[in-house]
Formats: structure tokens, sequence, C-alpha cells
């Protein structure tokens, strides 16, 4: 029976950065995508400055920023691509009709920007009352934010965003248990354009300082051409053991993810090599697809440079970035040597082929030519972690080095040319992140009005019957559920607004309440039914993207857990003495390694399915927040393999 392929998934329609890229490339001789060019050139420059100079009041410096978004969106997503399934795009006369409305749309954005920042300077003179112009610049920057989040993110993010307001307007009509006082659609609009919990707030301060400056700097140092730079190291590391091809998927997809945060663009940007490399070895299409799927994924949860969320975490929690990538550096690496076990074991049982010599290049070499990006990422380590420089300054210096210490490569050098094209990918590539915190600003807004995070906490909590297990377990569940349709950034800021309280309430620190959240708004990629990062792997290996999807939980089924423990145990996140901080370090990478290997099959020998579920078994033990538990585990996995020593010795392979 002949093998079926399956057919190539546009990935560009699972990422709206990949989806601006395309059209920026399709339309480089339409006029509006060239005016776009230099709107994004002039987005980013605005950046720049502000963060040298000092940034404006609140609702000027968000107000550009999205502004400038809008404006980037309705110029390269026109709105004949996105009515009717672009049925009618052909027509001349319908083309010219959307493209008008499109440049309307521009026009009332910057406007109802000018009466937002109007109203707000004349609040005190006011005493606190707004006039029709915040109604309006409210209403209309709250239907622009609407109708690019429907271009950009799908209607999933704007049709939340509506059921918040409609639950606002309804308060006094609901059951007794979620209503109250309701709001005028008036009060609504003018608390959108003028109030600090509204679309100006947190979220969009986030994304118009921090979140943009590091997707600056990504832009630049994928310019400079690092991510060859770092393909070629993995597989100069990994290249000559016979896992060699998925290892070096799961460190090069890693190491880009940490730098774009964004798990669907890092697949397509990494997995155009891996994914071809690990099949051209042997590997299944869905196992391929699987690995850089969660490798990508799992960059948006790695130090030092984490997703967008992560800036939005020390936002909300009031908490200083370098104390969330300390919290986080050990579930990080949990993650990925998990994912590094379940490679080796699945190469193990696999016909896989060991790369030709050749085509793996020295180490050596590679740092020869590659050392420079070296210089660059310690700048933004020292600026990070030794000068403490807060993450704005020290991703702006970052930025700024990337030309000036490209000059000392002939090859590479940024040229006249290649400065504008950065400075532009720097804006194309923020769009979906700043227009999804926009929308998301509309649920945060929302909840600080009505009140709807403590109502819908408490009910929560009730429900659980006051236990943290079950808490736990309905708010990873929602996470996944709402990432599924949502970029990361916008799930975790809706998941924080609603469920991270009622954890808080049960007596978790905040850090660590909204790190498991944040955990799971990021796995929601690899979670089927819908999990757009396996999508896009699924997609360049031709696979089923099921299957992929499948693939992608069983490889990082460490993911998983891992929140769970660190919420037991604050050990995890390095909170305690050194002999309990190693105690749980320890027992989670026994842990995590027969767990890996378990679902896989293979741990030093060939399991049955006996073996796999005792090790499944011993190995979530050891995440059990007690010693006994833990070393009972233990206890079994390593009778497991003492029973089976001979299987062992009498293996063609070792580990």
């Amino acid at each position: 029976m002949a093998k079926k392929e399956y057919k190539e998934i546009d990935v560009t329609s699972l990422d709206s950065e990949l989806a601006a890229a395309k059209a920026v490339e399709e339309g480089k001789k339409d006029l509006f995508v060239k005016v776009a060019f230099f709107v994004g050139i002039a987005m980013t420059l605005f950046h720049i400055y502000t963060g040298f100079f000092g940034l404006f009041d609140f609702v000027t410096q968000r107000g550009i920023h999205l502004a400038f978004t809008a404006t980037l969106i309705l110029l390269t997503q026109p709105l004949y691509k996105h009515v009717f399934k672009d049925k009618f795009a052909g027509s001349k006369t319908f083309r010219t009709f959307c493209r008008t409305v499109d440049i309307i749309l521009i026009a009332l954005t910057w406007v109802a920007w000018w009466m937002a920042q109007d109203e707000v300077h004349h609040l005190t003179e006011r005493l606190s009352q707004t006039t029709w112009m915040a109604v309006f610049a409210g209403a209309a920057l709250g239907f622009v934010v609407l109708e690019c989040s429907r271009r950009v993110l799908g209607y999933i993010m704007p049709a939340l965003a509506l059921i918040f307001v409609a639950y606002a307007l309804a308060g006094p009509h609901l059951p007794w248990a979620i209503a109250h006082r309701g709001y005028s659609l008036e009060r609504i609009c003018s608390f959108l354009a003028t109030d600090l919990d509204g679309l100006f707030g947190t979220t969009m301060s986030v994304s118009a300082t921090v979140i943009f400056m590091f997707v600056m700097f990504g832009a630049f140092l994928e310019a400079s051409g690092c991510s060859d730079f770092i393909n070629n190291i993995a597989i100069s590391l990994t290249g000559k053991i016979k896992s060699g091809p998925a290892l070096s998927a799961v460190v090069a997809s890693g190491l880009m993810g940490s730098i774009n945060g964004s798990a669907v663009a890092n697949v397509v940007g990494t997995g155009t090599f891996t994914i071809p490399l690990m099949k051209s070895r042997g590997y299944k299409p869905a196992f391929a697809g699987g690995v850089e799927a969660v490798a990508s994924t799992g960059g948006q949860i790695l130090p030092p440079v984490m997703g967008s969320g992560a800036f939005l975490m020390a936002a909300f929690t009031e908490t200083q970035y370098i104390h969330i990538c300390i919290a986080a550096a050990i579930p990080a690496l949990l993650y990925y040597w998990g994912c590094g076990v379940a490679v080796v074991s699945r190469t193990e049982m696999a016909d896989i082929q060991l790369m030709d010599p050749k085509d793996v290049p020295k180490s050596r070499d590679v740092m020869k030519t590659g050392w420079i990006y070296l210089v660059i990422i310690a700048i933004l380590l020292y600026c990070l972690l030794w000068a403490q420089y807060s993450p704005l300054y020290s991703a702006l210096w970052a930025t700024c080095s990337v030309p000036i210490i490209m000059l000392f490569d002939k090859q590479k050098r940024f040229t006249l040319k290649s400065i504008p094209s950065a400075l532009a990918k720097s804006a194309f590539s923020a769009m979906s992140i700043v227009i999804g915190c926009a929308c998301a600003g509309f649920v945060v807004g929302m909840v600080s009005l009505t009140g709807i995070g403590v109502i819908f906490g408490d009910m929560m909590i009730q429900a659980a019957g006051g236990m943290l297990f079950p808490s736990l377990l309905f708010t990873g569940i929602t996470c996944v559920i709402l990432g599924m349709g949502l970029p990361t950034t916008a799930a975790y800021v809706i998941a924080a607004s609603i469920l991270a309280p009622s954890l808080i309430k049960l007596g978790l620190p905040a850090l660590t309440s909204h790190l498991f959240v944040f955990y799971f708004a990021c796995l929601s990629a690899i979670t089927p039914p819908v999990a757009l990062a396996a999508y896009a792997g699924a997609g360049i290996a031709k696979a089923n993207p099921m299957s992929t999807g499948i693939e992608a939980c069983k490889l990082g089924f460490a993911g998983f857990m891992v929140p769970f423990a660190f919420c037991y145990n604050p050990a995890m996140m390095l909170q305690g003495n050194i002999i309990e901080v190693l105690e749980i370090v320890f027992f989670a990478i026994v842990g995590v390694a027969v767990m890996s290997a378990g679902f896989q099959g293979w741990l030093l020998w060939r399991l049955n399915i006996l073996e796999r579920w005792i090790f499944i078994v011993g190995g979530l033990l050891m995440f059990v927040p007690e010693l006994i538990s833990s070393l009972i585990g233990l206890a079994i996995v390593i009778l497991l393999i003492v029973i089976n020593m001979r299987k062992w010795k009498t293996a063609k392979t070792t580990a």
C-alpha cells in the first residue's frame, strides 16, 4: 500500500507575522505596501528616540504606538482580502472601495488618538469629567482595534473582547452570581479611551516599551545572519552522534525561539532546515515536525530572553524581570531535558543514519566565523544581569550594538540598505503582538470595571472545594483552550486577568500563579486539537497535523508536569535553601528522564508496555511534593533497572 503523502500546509495562515512578511514580499510593487515600509521605519525610529530620550506620557506613547500598528495592519492587510474570503478581490472597483475604507480607518485612528490624549491632558482641570470626545475616541479606537484584530488574529480574539463588553453592559440583568451594577456604552467607551485600565493600560504599556524593543532586537539579530550561526553550532555539537539531527533541532530552535518569542514563526524559521534534515536521516515526518514544534514553543519560557508574556508578567506581578528569569530557569531546563531524552530514546528504536562527517561543521570553524554573535548576546546579558538595566534599555543597547559589532565581519556588515529593512521588519514583526495586547485591553478593562475576576475566582475556588490541585488543573485546561485560538501573549493576558487572582487567593505567590498560567498558555501551541506550532511543523514535514500534535505532546510531556511541581515546591523556582533546591532538582531530573523514556518506549533497552507504565508512574511519584513519595518512585525505577540488568548488558546499543 502506497504511503499517504500529506499536502503542505500554508504556514503563513497560522501566524500574522509570517502573513505580513508574505504580504510585503508579494506586494513590493504595491503603493500601499511601499508606504507601509516607510511607516514601519518611522514606528521603529519613534521607539528608539523615546527609548534614549525619555518616554512620553502614557496616552501619547501608547497611543502613537497603537496608531502606527493599526496603520501598518490596514496598509498590509487590506479589507478586500478579509471579506467574502477574497471572493471579489479581482474587481478593481471593489478593491478601490476597500482601500478607501482602509484610508478612512487610518485617518480615524490618528484623530481618535488625538482626541483621547486631549481628554486625558485636561482631566484635572475638568475634575475628571470627560466630554463627548472621550466617548467618540473610545468608540473609534475600539472599532479599529477589533477590526485590525480580526484581520490579523482571526475572529476569536475580537469575539472574546465583545463578550466582555456585553457582560459590562448587561450586568443588572444577569443571574445573581455574576450580576453587577452595569455600565452604559458611553461610560465604557470613555473608560477605554482615558482610563489606565483601558486600551492604554498595562498591556499596551509593556507592548509600547519592552516588548517592541526585544522584537526589534530579534529582527536586527536575524538580519545579521545569527540564525545560520545557531543552526551550524547546534549541528557541530550534536551532528556526530546518532540522535544528532533531532538534538540539533532542539538546541537551535530553543535558542532562536528565546530570541524571537513566536513559536510558529520559529518553527518556520528553523524548521525549514531542521525538519528536512531529520527526515533525511530516517525520522518519521510527524516526529520531525513534533520535535521542531516542541523546541520552538519552549523558547518562550527559556531565560534570559523569554517570550513577550514574560514582560507582561513582570508588570502584572510588579516583579523585576531578572527574578522572573531566575524562577523560570530550572523549569525551562527540565522542559528541554525531557525533550532531549525523548529524542534519544526514539532514536535508539528507529533506523537512523549517522550524518556524513563531511556535513558536520567543526565547532572551531563555526566559532571562528560566528564568535561575533556571542559578543552581541553578551552585551544583552551584561545589561540585563550584571548592570541590571531595565529590559527596555538592555534591549535597546543590544539592538544598537548589532550593526556596530557586525562592522568587524566583512561579509555580514550592515549596509545602508540593510538597516532600513531591519527597521521596517521590527515594526512588521511586532504587529500581531501589539494588536493582541490592544484587544486584550478590552478584557482587562472590563475585568477591572466589573470585578468579574474576583467573582470568577470565588466561583472556581468553591467548585474546587478550596483545594489547590483541582484549581490548578482547571486553570491549566482553561489556558490551553484559550491558547488554541489566540497568540500566547493574548491567551496569557486573559487567563492572568481572570484565573491568576484565584490561585493567589488559594495561597500561591503572585509570581508562581502567573508563571503557571504563562506555561500553559505557551503549551497550547503544541496541544491538539488546535496546536498552531505543531500544525506549522506538520506543514513543513508534510505530515498529519493531528499525529504531529500528539508526538509533540509526548515529547513535551515534562512541560505539563513541571508547572504543577513548582506550585507545590518553590525550591524548583530557586526559592529556598541549597539542600532543598538540590533535592528537588535531582528528583525532577530523574523523574523527567524516566517519564520521557516511558512515553517513547526505550531506556537502556526496549521497554514493553508494563515497563513503560512502571517508568511513567515512577517518574510521576518523583514529582509528588513529599520526600517519601519521591524515594518510592526512585526505588521503583532502580528496581526495574536492576531486574533488567541482563537486557541492558546484552543490548546492541547503550545510552
